[in-house]
């Protein structure tokens, strides 16, 4: 015989209080009404991003719904002393917008989804804006436009830089195969770092490059005579004054 104030779940077959049954049927209206809530979000936006130029599974994705799944949930509380877990049946969300753009990175051109936020009739990407802020749909669609540009670009450019390096090692190891040709990394305060081929030889002698990838060929750059280099003050100057 079950206590005053107990129902039987004939499914699970375990007695819930009248407080328990109340907890899960607010859960559930919370449920549904935390997914109408992003539903409506997600219409608005996709409204707003249409209204704007953008083209659906072009310039973003868009694959939100509302499903219904059976979960256990924790209601209650420790400090009323009425926790609970139970299986519930209840609304859920999955998925959401996202923007589809490009990313370059570590010598990859990769396809990417940004999340996109709303603000009333504002729009905010971190992925592909220079600040966090909120803007016009119209704007947002100019710097997606931009930054995907951008990342083409820096990959193409990569591609052809790294076409050049080997072209350019290739010619100088047929040229001088008792020397060493490898890529290295010089810094400068005004262009931070950057590429050089050198050629060095047993001496320790050597000649570095830049690479020029506009004109597509390597530019001198820097040499060092490891023989000059030891040579006295005196050597030096019977050779200057044989010259």
């Amino acid at each position: 015989m079950k206590n005053v104030g107990q129902q039987l779940d004939l499914f699970a077959g375990i007695l819930l209080t009248d407080e328990q049954e109340q907890m899960i049927i607010e859960y559930k209206e919370r449920c549904a009404k935390n997914a109408l809530y992003y539903k409506n979000q997600n219409e608005r936006l996709e409204q707003l991003l249409l209204g704007a130029g953008f083209i659906k599974d072009v310039n973003f994705v868009n694959n939100f719904q509302i499903k219904t799944e059976t979960r256990n949930v924790s209601l209650g509380s420790d400090y009323r002393n009425n926790r609970f877990e139970v299986e519930v049946t209840h609304e859920v969300i999955e998925g959401d917008l996202r923007l589809k753009g490009f990313s370059f990175y570590n010598g990859n051109l990769d396809q990417k989804e940004f999340s996109i936020g709303l603000d009333k009739d504002k729009v905010q990407c971190s992925a592909i804006q220079d600040q966090y802020r909120y803007i016009k749909p119209s704007t947002m669609l100019d710097k997606l436009v931009q930054h995907n540009t951008k990342q083409v670009a820096n990959y193409e450019f990569y591609v052809q830089k790294n076409a050049l390096k080997l072209e350019i090692i290739n010619k100088y190891k047929a040229l001088y195969p008792n020397a060493t040709v490898e890529m290295k990394q010089e810094w400068s305060k005004y262009s931070g770092s950057f590429d050089v081929l050198e050629i060095k030889f047993k001496s320790g002698s050597y000649i570095q490059f830049q690479l020029n990838t506009y004109q597509n060929k390597e530019v001198f750059y820097k040499k060092y005579d490891a023989e000059l280099e030891n040579m006295s003050v005196e050597e030096l100057l019977n050779k200057f004054s044989n010259q």
